[in-house]
């Protein structure tokens, strides 16, 4: 093979190699991007929350910095549900950030941000969480 084919190949090759760590780091930087954006959009109140959390304590940190709530003792509480399962009560609590009711506002299933309580302490938040435990349970979750 003449040198300057073997030369040419082998520039392609560094060339082809070179282009895929370039779009490999291009979609980490991407991603970390995202996922700040994700963090940053997040009300800081939810991250306030952890597992094991009593449900007043949760519905006390989500009731901050709320203004006018009254006598309104849920008053970021867009609605709640509750099931009986193999004797443990769930309690989901479907939180919106700028307190809204249900009947007298119209927010998406999608907007709302779940938070699952077994036996009065949180198990869980988010719709990822709660569509598994739903599945485990064999409740139906609203569709989005």
């Amino acid at each position: 093979m003449p040198a300057n084919v073997a030369g040419s190949e082998n520039e392609t090759r560094r060339l082809h190699v070179k282009s895929y760590f370039v779009r490999q780091r291009a979609a980490v930087i991407a991603g970390t991007g995202v996922l700040a954006f994700l963090a940053a959009c997040e009300d800081k109140r939810m991250s306030q929350l952890d597992t094991g959390i009593t449900r007043d304590s949760a519905v006390t940190v989500l009731a901050q910095k709320i203004k006018g709530s009254g006598s309104d003792s849920e008053p970021n509480v867009y609605t709640k549900e509750r099931y009986l399962v193999g004797g443990k009560t769930y309690e989901v609590l479907y939180f919106t950030p700028n307190n809204e009711k249900v009947g007298k506002d119209t927010v998406p299933w999608k907007m709302l941000t779940p938070l699952v309580f077994v036996e009065n302490k949180l198990m869980a938040k988010g719709w990822p969480a709660w569509d598994s435990i739903a599945t485990a349970n064999h409740i139906e979750v609203k569709k989005r």
